[in-house]
């Protein structure tokens, strides 16, 4: 009869060994992973809610004028068109200056460095030099204004900005 020392094959013990240690150190490098993802999945920095809405809006405010001015356009050709047709026919033609007095003049676009209107007609940033000289933040202006706080914040940086640069420009002269 053999002993149970005999019997049992130690090189298969060892690599058995071996492969659960392997694996349980991969089970903990996974394990830690994914507590890192899941962690890291919460911190990443994403835009807040409404600055992506306005920067959503804003790409639809540029489309649409894309396409009202490609409306313009073909509207403006179409006019063209049929301007020549009624002149070969012998027909009367309208005064050119009723063609260019139109709704047309006021479909101009977007500009940057151009003061914006809102839907009342006055200033979109009137009271912003104002209300940043009491010392109120940018949040504060910004509800006051009912505009998102990114872009009021926006705004006085370049104020400060054409500032120094109106400094700097007086200093050479």
């Amino acid at each position: 009869m053999t002993s149970l020392l005999e019997a049992v094959r130690w090189d298969v013990m060892a690599a058995g060994f071996q492969l659960a240690l392997c694996v349980a150190i991969l089970a903990g490098w996974i394990r830690r992973r994914k507590a890192g993802q899941t962690a890291a999945g919460a911190l990443p920095e994403s835009p807040p809610k409404a600055f992506a809405l306005e920067v959503v809006l804003q790409a639809i405010r540029q489309q649409t004028e894309q396409s009202l001015q490609a409306i313009l356009a073909t509207v403006a050709s179409e006019r063209e068109r049929l301007q020549q047709t009624l002149a070969m026919a012998g027909a009367l033609q309208p005064p050119a200056d009723a063609e260019a007095s139109g709704p047309a003049e006021s479909l101009d676009g977007f500009r940057w460095g151009a003061t914006e209107l809102d839907e009342s007609g006055g200033n979109r940033y009137g009271g912003l030099n104002e209300l940043a000289t009491q010392g109120l933040n940018p949040k504060q202006i910004a509800d006051r204004l009912c505009l998102p706080a990114g872009e009021i914040e926006l705004a006085l940086k370049m104020r400060d900005v054409f500032a120094a640069g109106q400094g700097a420009g007086e200093g050479r002269q």
